[in-house]
């Protein structure tokens, strides 16, 4: 079953100076750490079994303040990026969307690490503090053997090593793996035709894009009837993804349309939609929370650029309809799911995006 995970965690030094009850209701196990070593700050954010960390932000202590640096996109998509991360170094990361400024961090500064679960799902995990009161050690101290902040205070009981830290972490069950790919299983030109098959913010022109630019994250081909790695569904690589939404969107029955993509190495794209394929046929699954049922694959002409293709559509628990697009071409899939009011309007959406899609992809 795929975990939809949007819970943000902050810790906020206003809050907690002013004494505000609801501050202190922030759990422990979704503590991350800062320490500064030498010249660099340092953020520990333990990454529990069979997830990744996908991105981190630094910037103002609200996130209207901006960035002072930005990275998204591991750089070795084959396993457990390193839970020790120097704010600033864009080395772990294929995407740098705020490079990071002079003479270190914002005085009063944020940071957040973004995790993906590999099933779409992802949660954001952060904290707000002052510079000043993150502790300090030589530079060439052990990252692995320093203490962290974890709170604003920045007492001796706000102080906790890696271990600590990571006992308190809210880990998924370890059982439910997913199956990653190896590095030297893809192609060196992947990450690059993984973006050239997002489709451009103003393909949508009846919805509004949420984010400017496509969010670096993990995912299976498709969800398709509980499918994960137990059916041995694998984890795209480089994996991207956009999303329009109506204006009010309403979660159950909105207007909504995401679209992702990603590379395969170990298997071809088109592998990837077959064994997808393969789930069709159950009477009804949950995804992220969502009852579906009402599965069944629908006719498409053959999209132009693409070598494998599956159109399925279902219906909500809340009766809105929902319609998946999955394409293929060598290595790369591209996956549309549109969202709406019905299943007759979401047809129509997957429909009239199939050929902006193999465009697209064979780009």
């Amino acid at each position: 079953m795929r975990r939809t995970w949007s819970l943000l965690v902050p810790v906020l030094a206003g809050l907690l100076l002013a004494g505000c009850p609801g501050a202190s209701a922030a759990p422990a196990e979704y503590r991350i750490g800062v320490a500064r070593i030498g010249d660099d700050y340092h953020l520990f954010a333990p990454v529990c079994p069979g997830d990744a960390l996908s991105a981190v932000r630094v910037g103002g202590p609200v996130a209207t303040a901006g960035d002072w640096w930005a990275a998204a996109g591991p750089a070795d998509p084959s396993g457990r990026p390193a839970e020790f991360v120097t704010l600033g170094d864009d080395g772990p990361f294929r995407r740098v969307t705020v490079r990071a400024g002079d003479g270190g961090p914002p005085r009063d500064f944020r940071a957040t690490a973004v995790y993906t679960d590999g099933y779409g799902g992802s949660v954001e995990k952060s904290i707000s503090l002052l510079l000043a009161a993150v502790p300090a050690y030589p530079a060439g101290a052990d990252p692995r053997q320093v203490r962290y902040l974890t709170r604003p205070l920045g007492d001796m009981a706000d102080l906790a090593g890696p271990e600590e830290i990571r006992r308190h972490s809210d880990c998924v069950d370890a059982t439910d793996t997913p199956l990653r790919q190896t590095g030297g299983s893809l192609r060196s030109e992947a990450p690059g035709r993984v973006d050239r098959a997002m489709l451009g913010r103003d393909a949508v022109d009846w919805l509004a894009p949420v984010t400017p630019e496509p969010v670096a994250t993990e995912d299976v081909a498709a969800h398709l009837c509980g499918n994960g790695p137990g059916f041995g569904a694998l984890v795209a690589a480089y994996g991207q993804e956009r999303v329009w939404r109506e204006r009010d969107f309403d979660v159950e029955t909105g207007g909504e349309i995401r679209q992702f993509a990603g590379a395969y190495g170990r298997i071809t794209a088109a592998e990837a939609i077959t064994q997808a394929d393969g789930r069709l046929g159950c009477e009804r699954y949950t995804d992220g929370g969502t009852g579906y049922h009402d599965v069944h694959r629908v006719v498409l002409p053959a999209v132009t650029g693409a070598d494998r293709q599956l159109l399925y559509c279902e219906e909500s628990e809340h009766s809105a309809g929902r319609c998946t697009l999955l394409l293929a071409r060598g290595d790369i899939l591209s996956r549309v799911v549109v969202q709406a009011a019905d299943r007759e309007l979401a047809e129509t959406g997957a429909r009239a995006l199939a050929d902006d899609a193999g465009a697209a992809l064979a780009g």
